[in-house]
């Protein structure tokens, strides 16, 4: 899944996507990869509450699954 993005990258921001390009991580083992995209992410997450909206809206809604009487 693709999801682009609209949204004014602070400092950063920049420092991270610039590092998660850096050709050392793409070449790097897919633990460290995944860490450093988290760490990408956490940062959109607490500092960029325009990007968190943006997803939300683009994301489908996922409808409730009907509940049997006996889960009750």
């Amino acid at each position: 899944m693709k999801l682009y993005l609209d949204f004014e990258p602070c400092d950063e921001c920049k420092t991270m996507m610039s590092d998660l390009s850096d050709p050392e991580l793409v070449f790097a083992d897919e633990e460290t990869r995944a860490g450093e995209s988290a760490k990408f992410l956490r940062h959109l997450t607490y500092n960029h509450p325009e990007v968190i909206q943006a997803v939300v809206k683009d994301l489908p809604i996922q409808k409730k699954k009907q509940e049997f009487d006996f889960f009750r």
